[in-house]
């Protein structure tokens, strides 16, 4: 009866931990989002969708760099350092990142000068390949250092760094809206990246009270090439999830050019804001669900945060879309033209954050390339509508073949976990009266 009650009283602390960084989590993104819309409301007025272009520009191939040669390394950290400790993990994390950050800068440099004189990068100003590099080498180091956090729950720190980087790129946007410079908002966004490199990794060596040890099977040092094999069954399904994304955004560059890109792009930002709660909860879970032993506990919070995120989700969609129609031809007129886009992004939007949350759920069960599969889908999709639509639709038809991919690639993931977990469709959508109590007991004990 005693080890009853200790597991029900673990079992709700463990739940209640969820909820907590969870909330804070989406709280912390929610505050930046509302910081992004003041800066958006005074920087979309005044300056020029050629600048804001170049800005997106660095910004997508700076981060395609990123996820396609990094390796996903950083969900690998979440996975091992949650399981197996900094203390086992700190030399091949350290080595793993050094050669990864030499490759990208090799890779990235080579790649660019390939494409100097195409259509993406013919009229673009030559300090602005150099930045995509350091954009990307930048975004790598932070990425590993937020990943060693998040693996240890240090959720508090990590919220701080994203926090403190919404704020000053929301200080920096407010500059630029009084003197538009793609240059200095280009290389301020860089700046802002190394500076909260530097206070990531004081949070890593900062800790309160005790560190927490692993399970005694799982205390010895883990060889980087265990690392790597769980990094590159991640990668495949997570570059096919960048290409499915933002395949988009690489088309309206190349075809459209630079002034329909910075259109485009607000477009595909208002989408992303529906995301806040998905991102928030999948970004906890992971290393939640990796630290649990029993399937049975990784299915029950599984489930429960898919409900959550499914009906929110769905609600603030809609919400967006309706402020967006109102607001954004009063306050941009200069980006009206992202309205039409926006209508077609806005239902992917809510089918991929199931795949957001499911598929972060697959990967922290040990099982990254059961992703696959769905995101090969998605891409498959994306490319085959392109090729109808764009020719039909133009730039609507860019953005209508993203949503249809991001759709398929949803749908997929429930598809996958359902038959990985073997549990039906209905309880991705409807809670059990074991989940409503479970939910009332987690705020009457947080």
């Amino acid at each position: 009866m005693e080890y009853e009650d200790n597991m029900k009283k673990k079992d709700r602390r463990i739940h209640s931990d969820v909820v907590r960084d969870s909330l804070n989590t989406f709280g912390t993104n929610a505050f930046g989002a509302v910081l992004a819309l003041i800066s958006s409301i005074v920087v979309l007025r005044r300056v020029d969708p050629t600048i804001k272009g170049y800005y997106n520009a660095v910004q997508n191939w700076g981060g395609g760099f990123y996820t396609i040669i990094g390796l996903s390394v950083a969900a690998s950290i979440i996975y091992f350092v949650a399981r197996y400790k900094i203390e086992n993990t700190r030399k091949p994390i350290v080595k793993l990142g050094a050669v990864i950050f030499v490759v990208i800068a090799v890779i990235g440099t080579a790649i660019l000068i390939a494409l100097r004189k195409s259509s993406f990068f013919n009229k673009t100003p030559s300090p602005f390949l150099v930045a995509i590099v350091v954009y990307a080498l930048s975004s790598l180091v932070l990425n590993l250092c937020t990943g060693v956090l998040r693996g240890e729950n240090k959720f508090k720190s990590f919220n701080m760094i994203n926090l403190l980087q919404r704020i000053l790129a929301m200080i920096l946007a407010l500059y630029i809206a009084f003197r538009p410079s793609a240059s200095i908002w280009i290389w301020g966004t860089v700046a802002i990246s190394c500076g909260m490199i530097v206070f990531g990794l004081v949070c890593i060596r900062r800790w309160n009270g005790p560190r927490p040890k692993p399970a005694p099977d799982d205390d010895y040092p883990v060889p980087a090439n265990s690392m790597i094999k769980y990094s590159l069954k991640a990668h495949v399904s997570n570059v096919l999830t960048y290409i499915n994304t933002f395949l988009g955004t690489y088309i309206v560059q190349g075809k459209f050019g630079i002034k329909n890109l910075g259109v485009y792009s607000t477009a595909f930002t208002i989408m992303q804001q529906v995301w806040i709660l998905p991102d928030a909860v999948s970004q906890v879970i992971m290393s939640r669900i990796a630290a649990m032993s029993e399937q049975k506990d990784k299915l029950h919070l599984t489930l429960i945060s898919t409900k959550m995120v499914t009906y929110v989700t769905t609600v603030a969609a809609l919400l967006i879309l309706w402020m967006a129609n109102v607001f954004v031809p009063w306050l941009f007129p200069m980006y009206t033209g992202a309205l039409a886009p926006l209508s077609y992004l806005i239902v992917g939007s809510i089918f991929i954050s199931y795949s957001k949350v499911l598929g972060n759920s697959i990967a922290a069960y040990g099982r990254p390339e059961l992703n696959i599969l769905p995101t090969a889908l998605g891409v498959a999709s994306n490319c085959v509508a392109c090729l109808i639509f764009i020719p039909l639709l133009g730039i609507n038809g860019v953005a209508l073949s993203t949503s249809i991919s991001l759709t398929v690639q949803g749908l997929s993931s429930i598809v996958i976990f359902c038959r990985y977990s073997h549990t039906p469709f209905v309880r991705l959508l409807v809670p059990s009266r074991e989940e409503l109590n479970a939910v009332k007991q987690i705020f009457k004990h947080k």
